[in-house]
């Protein structure tokens, strides 16, 4: 693993290898993430999670479960930050953005505040044993933890083969995680 001490290069690697996950191992993480997650969740009155994009890691039976029980949190790209909105129907209050993701209708969702949020559920390409993440280089989520309320639980969520070891580079905005989970 020589020569992965760019951002870009390990962001290469590591989607290489998240994108090569058979779709046995993506249901059995997806299964296990949702048992385990729907514990920590369980209490909260707003949950941020995401819609996957590309082979991230499922969340559609947590997002269910978070919408049925009105407190699921849904992120929507505006510009160059993201936008919370709460959605309590998946099949009704979401579209497809111009990224491919599902994101939450604006004229139907709810918005709500980055304070309501008590825990907060994010993806990544590459996670490290320091709860650093690495994303897609927009910066979207680093702002947005960046606004988070003290005591705010931030859990990067993802498959084991994302863990990037020994440490991923970072730098001043960089904003770390509360906690990993990996599946």
């Amino acid at each position: 693993m020589e020569n992965l001490s760019c951002k870009a290069t390990i962001r290469r690697f590591m989607r290489q290898r998240r994108d090569q996950l058979t779709r046995s191992r993506r249901s059995e993480a997806s299964h296990e993430a949702f048992h385990h997650l729907k514990q920590n969740a369980e209490g909260k009155s707003a949950v941020l999670s995401y819609a996957p994009m590309q082979s991230e890691l499922c969340l559609g039976l947590l997002n269910q479960w978070l919408a049925k029980n009105d407190c699921l949190v849904l992120p929507r790209v505006d510009d160059s930050r993201l936008r919370l909105f709460r959605v309590r129907d998946l099949e009704t209050e979401l579209c497809i953005s111009s990224w491919g993701i599902k994101e939450p209708h604006p004229e139907v969702c709810e918005e709500i505040e980055i304070d309501f949020i008590d825990f907060a559920l994010i993806p990544a390409v590459a996670f490290d044993q320091d709860f650093h993440r690495l994303g897609y280089g927009r910066g979207f989520y680093d702002r947005l933890l960046s606004l988070c309320k003290p005591g705010t639980l931030s859990m990067g969520v993802g498959f084991h083969e994302q863990l990037f070891s020994p440490k991923l580079p970072t730098e001043n905005h960089d904003i770390p995680l509360s906690h990993v989970a990996l599946f």
